[in-house]
């Protein structure tokens, strides 16, 4: 590996910090490699370790320097939140955490799709319920008018319930793809950008 290769994946490692900390982190870098001279490249390379390690290090550094002075000046409390989320992501554990929170996300999703698969099947259970009862309650009719009115009632019910869990299925579902096209729509925006 090359001085460049190794300054261009630090780079892609530090970019998300705060401009001015990574200004100062690859100054630092390329400060250190000027020092030592192109003959020693390959020793400064080994001395750093990985590209990934040394932004880990610099990021647990800068946080550590944050929270020091937010104990003097509490401003900075939003820096300090976005460089500790850096240098956890760019730990060892970042790719298990990011697969939690993915499985997380994928969890969600099937709960949401179930309850609109459920709230659907309710609306056609009552539609087809409702449908029925209005069908029999007429063959009631030379018996007791008053069961008649009855099974009529109720098939206007079921009728009335049923519209009502379709419309809230389709509406929960129509949110639901427009949330999602968003994220999607979002992090396509993010990828773009980088």
């Amino acid at each position: 590996m090359t001085r460049s290769d190794y300054l261009a994946k630090l780079d892609k490692y530090l970019k998300k910090l705060p401009k001015e900390d990574y200004l100062e982190a690859m100054d630092y870098f390329r400060e250190y490699f000027d020092e030592a001279g192109p003959e020693n490249e390959e020793e400064v390379i080994a001395e750093l370790g990985a590209p990934k390690d040394a932004a880990h290090d610099i990021i647990s550094r800068l946080l550590d320097e944050k929270i020091v002075e937010d104990e003097k000046s509490p401003k900075n409390r939003a820096v300090i939140i976005w460089i500790a989320i850096l240098a956890i992501l760019a730990s060892p554990v970042a790719l298990p955490l990011i697969l939690v929170l993915l499985m997380v996300i994928i969890t969600i999703l099937a709960i949401g799709i179930a309850i609109i698969a459920m709230v659907l099947a309710l609306g056609v259970a009552l539609l087809t319920s409702g449908v029925y009862m209005l069908v029999d309650s007429w063959s009631y009719l030379s018996i007791a008018p008053s069961t008649t009115a009855l099974g009529v009632g109720l098939g206007l019910l079921s009728l009335g319930l049923a519209l009502l869990a379709l419309l809230a299925a389709g509406a929960v579902g129509k949110f639901a793809v427009k949330s999602i096209s968003k994220l999607i729509q979002k992090a396509a925006s993010k990828r773009r950008k980088s």
